[in-house]
């Protein structure tokens, strides 16, 4: 009879833990699923307004614009749409291009 409750202990103590780890894992699948988005926003944000990808886009709308010069006009026209969406894609508040970028994308309006 002793042995019998034992076993029922051990095993109920088992099944007691099991269920803990899995509601807890259930638990942190849902608070990630949560917080994760936020988490990449704010992450892609940061980025955007890191120098690197400043100066990666302001390197990127120049060569855009040595190539502006020398295209025939449907090339200016594909230039131009690129580089006008390029600029809308830049925080221009928080992270503004160099000066000579912005009359060039101010020359394209």
């Amino acid at each position: 009879m002793d042995l019998i409750k034992a076993v029922l202990a051990v095993a109920g103590i088992v099944l007691f833990i099991t269920g803990l780890t899995i509601g807890g894992r259930e638990i942190a699948l849902r608070a990630n699923a949560h917080y994760a988005p936020r988490e990449e926003q704010v992450r892609h944000n940061t980025f955007e307004c890191s120098q690197s990808h400043s100066d990666g886009m302001a390197r990127e709308i120049r060569q855009y614009q040595d190539q502006y010069g020398t295209a025939d006009a449907a090339g200016k026209t594909i230039i131009r749409q690129r580089v006008l969406q390029d600029a809308e894609s830049q925080n221009s508040d928080a992270c503004p291009f160099p000066s000579d970028v912005q009359s060039f994308v101010q020359s394209l309006r």
